[in-house]
């Protein structure tokens, strides 16, 4: 019996040690833009131009765990003259192209309007899910990617960093990270 119990200790010793390091989820705010969001690890902040309605700047808060790319996009659409619906239909439409589609849903958060969408990536490239809002003349867009290496493209962290946008400050957890556009 004593045996048993030991063995069963040491083997589930043995399968934490195996399985990968996760980084720590964290709770980063964006109170110039108005909204939240969780991801793993240290989020990087760049800049980076958006490639729709000519090229705008814009700023991409990124980071990277167990072979899953997170990414989130913030383009300023001030004076654009379009439609925010117009606005993400563009970007969904931009995200979809030469993709697999899996799912194309509208979504709704904190009474913004959105779509979350998932795809394929061409010569098996991975599994990619993206949520599109608009808000404060501010396109967002979180982007997750599982890349081959990982190959779980059912991993439940797709939909935890998608879902976790929020618009609301009382969303907002209390030791989150405020991050900034780049200027």
């Amino acid at each position: 019996m004593r045996f048993s119990i030991l063995a069963g200790f040491v083997g589930a010793t043995l399968a934490l040690t195996v399985l990968p390091a996760s980084a720590a989820w964290h709770g980063y705010v964006s109170r110039e833009v108005g909204f939240s969001f969780t991801a793993p690890g240290d989020v990087k902040t760049e800049k980076a131009n958006y490639a729709a309605q000519g090229a705008r700047d814009s700023g991409v808060f990124r980071s990277s765990d167990n072979n899953i790319e997170y990414k989130v996009t913030v383009v300023n659409f001030t004076g654009s003259g379009k439609s925010e619906q117009d606005l993400i239909k563009e970007a969904a439409t931009k995200f979809l192209a030469g993709k697999k589609v899996l799912s194309d849903v509208d979504a709704r958060v904190d009474q913004n309007y959105g779509r979350k969408l998932t795809v394929d990536l061409p010569n098996n490239g991975g599994r990619s899910m993206a949520g599109f809002y608009y808000k404060n003349n501010h396109l967002i867009e979180l982007e997750v990617t599982v890349l081959p290496a990982n190959g779980d493209y059912q991993t439940p962290d797709t939909g935890r960093f998608v879902d976790s946008i929020a618009f609301l400050d009382s969303r907002v957890e209390k030791d989150a990270t405020e991050v900034k556009l780049p200027k």
